[in-house]
């Protein structure tokens, strides 16, 4: 599991499957949770580390639009049976994640979304394709992880004055 969840944040070649297409949709949903709380506490992590204010306050937002994200899986894992809370490894990991990534250069880490956002993407249209019935849990999921695809987007080619815009757009952060 930990080389599956480094995946999220180290640059991939595209290639890298975040999960089988006969995998059981309660395990999609787990995978969908801890990646949420992961991202989340990665964010936060980071931007506890970072020096530049800009990047810090941006981590932030990102940091909330994940723990939003992972509010919203409540109910859908509810009506699947799977209970749920923060796995408290997992957040050891996003710790580890901040530290190891400390390091890296801001365009780097921003590099890591597109790979990131797409496996998501697949692994969110997964979801749909086997429980329809919670396709508005889905758009929530996809809107999430297309706002962060185009945060690395706008940050790496020099609009990140605009670059939280989709975020924001959401609608689901206080």
């Amino acid at each position: 599991m930990a080389d599956t969840q480094f995946k999220e944040v180290a640059p991939t070649s595209g290639s890298e499957v975040m999960f089988l297409p006969e995998e059981p949709i309660e395990s999609l949903w787990v995978r969908t949770f801890d990646g949420e709380v992961l991202g989340e506490a990665l964010f936060a992590c980071m931007a506890d580390q970072i020096g530049d204010r800009d990047h810090q306050a941006k981590l932030r937002v990102l940091s909330a639009s994940g723990r939003a994200t992972k509010e919203a899986l409540t109910m859908p894992m509810r009506r699947a049976g799977i209970e749920r809370s923060a796995d408290p490894a997992t957040i050891a990991e996003a710790e580890a994640l901040a530290e190891a990534l400390a390091d890296v250069s801001w365009e780097s880490f921003l590099s890591s979304f597109e790979p990131i956002t797409t496996q998501y993407l697949a692994m969110y249209r997964r979801i749909g394709e086997l429980n329809p019935a919670e396709q508005t849990t889905v758009d929530v999921l996809i809107a999430h992880e297309l706002a962060l695809r185009e945060f690395g987007r706008l940050e790496l080619t020099g609009r990140g004055e605009r670059s939280l815009d989709a975020v924001w757009a959401l609608g689901r952060l206080a």
